[in-house]
């Protein structure tokens, strides 16, 4: 059966042409990613960015005022001279483009500090998320949005399109796969027994915005399309971008990646260690926490972490391998992306050799996001 959007209603707010607006404020790339994700139901049930009543409640309470559970902010903070109060029509303007615009409710300060330590549980600067919030000011604009509808006949995205492929494949039961990074054998391992209990399997990378060090966007998505056609059964998995800020909150962001991935039409949602972590901020196992405390309608598939064990010659986690942690070889993104800018080759057991050929193949300092 299929899974109803969060909320009860899948959010449309995506437009033809742009109704006439009284100024024009740019924004940021974060705020262009949300704008287009809020206009094509990603992010329902929100129809715009958030007001102060909003914001208050999902950063204290991980909900919206009507009670429908919300971990993470989305915020359109705006840098600049700019004079606006509630009831103007403002364009927002992306890259020298007006990209869509804003019906003004509301024009208020925020303690970003606090916001971001609910949000992040820290305020430390070596957080890939701290400074990039502080930057973009405390002044917001809350109110509804439209976004101009852009030409994507050509690609897989959205959860309307998304949804429409799952009904035509007569899927019941989806699996939704979050990941940032290309597949090493530890993700394969993860997929393929969710593929044992669901009719298919929805790959799902975050390919926006990034950290610096992560893989850009096309090598994500290369990667995997080279994986899945070599590797995975036709017509069982279903493989398309999520384009969005990659907010590394640990639980909350697993929370609130599991609401989009609901909004997609997705079951089960696939979950192992450290899901949206970033460095030792959050515990391992957090998320999976956080998921299990807040019921949104999806059923869980809890993944320990997944390792190499040579005595057992085969992934494996805890739950399954007897041997001692010195046979087992962990499956870390981190070594492989080392290992790839040095040139050092990277064992079978951790990735296949044809993803590996290909990051190794565009190795330059455009393989990762730039700093």
């Amino acid at each position: 059966m299929e899974s109803k959007p969060h909320g009860g209603k899948l959010v449309n707010r995506l437009t033809d042409k742009l109704p006439d607006c009284s100024s024009v404020v740019n924004i940021s790339t974060q705020n262009a990613l949300d704008l287009a994700r809020i206009a094509d139901g990603s992010y329902s049930p929100l129809t715009g960015f958030m007001n102060s009543d909003e914001l208050r409640s999902v950063t204290d309470n991980m909900e919206l005022p009507g009670g429908a559970i919300w971990p993470i902010p989305v915020i359109l903070q705006v840098n600049g001279r700019y004079s606006f109060s509630a009831g103007d029509r403002i364009a927002l303007r992306y890259n020298g483009e007006k990209v869509g615009c804003i019906d003004v409710s509301e024009v208020y300060n925020a303690d970003m500090k606090r916001i971001i330590l609910k949000t992040y549980g820290t305020i430390d600067p070596a957080h890939p998320n701290v400074n990039q919030t502080l930057r973009q000011g405390s002044r917001i604009i809350g109110g509804n949005i439209l976004a101009l509808r852009k030409d994507e006949t050509d690609k897989l995205t959205g959860p309307e399109t998304i949804r429409k492929v799952f009904r035509a494949r007569n899927w019941e039961t989806i699996a939704a796969y979050q990941t940032r990074n290309p597949p090493h054998m530890a993700h394969e391992y993860i997929q393929r027994l969710a593929m044992e209990l669901t009719d298919g399997l929805f790959i799902n990378p975050v390919v926006g915005e990034l950290k610096t060090d992560d893989f850009s966007q096309d090598d994500i998505m290369d990667a995997y399309r080279l994986f899945v056609s070599k590797y995975y059964p036709d017509n069982k998995v279903v493989l398309s971008p999520l384009m969005i800020t990659m907010r590394y909150a640990g639980p909350r962001a697993a929370l609130f990646l599991a609401i989009v991935r609901k909004n997609y039409g997705c079951t089960h949602f696939i979950i192992g260690r450290d899901m949206a972590g970033a460095g030792s901020f959050y515990r391992p196992y957090a998320a999976q926490e956080m998921l299990e405390k807040f019921d949104i309608g999806l059923q869980l598939i809890k993944i320990k972490e997944a390792f190499f064990c040579r005595q057992c010659n085969c992934m494996a986690t805890e739950k399954t391998c007897r041997h001692t942690t010195s046979n087992r070889e962990s499956m870390s993104m981190t070594e492989i992306r080392n290992r790839i800018r040095s040139g050092i080759p990277v064992p079978e057991i951790m990735m296949r050799p044809e993803v590996t050929e290909l990051l190794s193949s565009r190795h330059s300092k455009q393989s990762f996001v730039d700093r």
